[in-house]
């Protein structure tokens, strides 16, 4: 699909999915490294060899093909220009200040290339107040909003489980870069795609960040729902709502599930009383309930937060009896507004990714290692997929100075 295209990859940790993507999607993608190997091959997760690599290198590198040049050395610097200057694409996530020294910046490698596209994965963009700020993946998540809404009550915020803030990044540097190639078909002109993790995530999982620009004059997502200018708490559809209220234990671990109110949605927690009833659950009276009416009824007094509790109370009963899976299963059957809370171990044992493909085989030494391979089924015979395993420090460096610049 990309087979046509040259991608140099400047990036560690914080981009190298990116070139991952573009790789399976056939580009010709070569991972520069400096001489002393990439610090994303000691990102965990780590086997527990002292000397294996980081199986985070081993998936995101993956597809690659790769060269170790020393950046204090003049003549590998000279060859990473030249690289550069062959390359349709340059991606990078290394330091401004390394980038500038080494005159691959994006002003100073379109100068004279105006066709090129450079993409840039960074904190808090290329330019602007923060650009220079120190950073951390919960500095990210932090400053870019969905640390406050979930937390518990007037406790602190937690931190994401794992780091992912510049996964969201990379992920959308990938389709930025996709779009700039498509745009260059129709206009000879590339472009700097500049991804800033912090708009990455803070658009992947708060829509709330949409707010102000579509007219919303109440944007203030923090704020937990209540009793407002006549409308009522919602309970569990927002990213204000507390956990308590929406995340749920079950016999095997934990789900998501909303006891959405109103005409939009309550028919779903309609559907999951229905089950509850059926199962002998819940009283008659709360059976029957009309949840798609029940602001009003709660306005006006009929019903009350107390009568909520219980609803609440019989739920939080029923689930601790079912496992992820049932629930799962309900919610598809039922039409119900819930998604189970999934391990690693659910994960890799998903029977809808084995369905998919989605998993991808590479060697890591003398084994083959499952690891995320398929992102989307296309039409015809071969689509994005895995190309081959992450490569070793500097293993292609004759190869690709030979094919990408003509040397002998």
């Amino acid at each position: 699909m990309l087979e046509h295209l040259r991608v140099l990859d400047l990036t560690d940790e914080r981009g190298l999915l990116c070139g991952r993507l573009l790789a399976d999607l056939g580009a010709d993608v070569v991972q520069v490294e400096p001489a002393g190997g990439s610090s994303a091959r000691q990102a965990p997760p780590l086997p527990g060899a002292a000397t294996a690599t980081s199986m985070f290198w081993e998936a995101y590198a993956a597809g690659k093909r790769g060269v170790a040049l020393d950046l204090d050395a003049e003549g590998d610097v000279a060859d990473l220009r030249r690289l550069a200057a062959v390359a349709d694409v340059v991606v990078t996530s290394w330091p401004r200040a390394l980038l500038e020294r080494l005159g691959l910046d994006p002003a100073t490698l379109r100068a004279d290339r105006p066709e090129l596209i450079c993409t840039v994965v960074s904190a808090f963009g290329w330019d602007g107040p923060k650009a220079s700020y120190a950073d951390t993946d919960l500095v990210v998540w932090a400053a870019g909003g969905p640390l406050a809404p979930h937390r518990d009550g007037d406790l602190p915020p937690l931190r994401i489980s794992v780091p992912q803030a510049f996964l969201h990044a990379a992920a959308d540097a990938a389709a930025g870069t996709m779009l700039a190639v498509l745009a260059r078909g129709t206009t000879g002109r590339g472009q700097v795609v500049d991804v800033s993790a912090q708009e990455a995530v803070g658009v992947a999982t708060l829509a709330r960040v949409l707010a102000t620009a579509v007219g919303d004059d109440h944007p203030e997502w923090q704020t937990t729902p209540g009793v407002r200018t006549g409308r009522t708490d919602q309970s569990g559809s927002g990213a204000a709502t507390p956990n308590s209220l929406k995340k749920w234990h079950c016999a095997d671990g934990m789900v998501e599930l909303h006891l959405s109110m109103g005409p939009a949605a309550g028919g779903f927690t309609n559907n999951l009383f229905a089950w509850l009833a059926q199962e002998s659950a819940v009283s008659e009276e709360i059976a029957a309930w009309d949840w798609r009416v029940l602001p009003e009824r709660l306005v006006s007094g009929e019903l009350t937060h107390d009568d909520l509790d219980e609803a609440r109370a019989a739920v939080r009963a029923f689930l601790l009896t079912k496992t992820k899976a049932e629930v799962l299963d309900a919610a598809i059957g039922r039409r119900l507004l819930c998604m189970a809370i999934f391990d690693m171990a659910d994960i890799a044992g998903s029977p809808h990714l084995a369905e998919r493909g989605f998993w991808g085989e590479v060697a890591v030494g003398e084994r083959d290692v499952r690891i995320p391979g398929r992102m989307a089924q296309v039409r015809g015979p071969e689509g994005p997929r895995v190309r081959g395993r992450a490569p070793a420090l500097g293993e292609h460096n004759d190869v690709v100075l030979k094919e990408w610049l003509g040397r002998a």
